[in-house]
């Protein structure tokens, strides 16, 4: 695989964090509070970083975001918007092995050239 093909999965890890992104630019008009900015601002940059194939960096992010909106649910509880919060556990809690994943082929790739 040559350097500008992506495997299949990558499509879904696109689909992954455009989805954060809009989760949280929604969150973001309705609440109008910082914590959905920040969530805005970060999937993002993750989205940049996985277009420029940082595979590693969209991993740590994902997982970063994960736990944060695990301690918002915990110390905050449910929002009134319980499907966009929803959307910020689960997605990124399946952002995390795809990213993973693509990261560990192309470190491996890069190994066997």
């Amino acid at each position: 695989m040559n350097r500008t093909e992506r495997p299949p999965l990558a499509w879904i890890g696109s689909g992954l964090l455009v989805t954060l992104v809009m989760t949280n630019g929604v969150f973001l008009v309705l609440v109008q509070k910082g914590g959905p900015l920040i969530g805005l601002v970060l999937y993002a940059i993750l989205l940049w970083r996985w277009r420029r194939r940082d595979d590693q960096a969209v991993v740590v992010g994902a997982l970063a975001g994960l736990v944060v909106h695990l301690v918002e649910v915990i110390t905050m509880g449910w929002s009134t918007y319980p499907v966009l919060m929803a959307l910020n556990l689960i997605l990124p809690a399946a952002l995390t092995p795809v990213a993973w994943a693509i990261a560990r082929r192309a470190r491996q790739e890069k190994t066997t050239c």
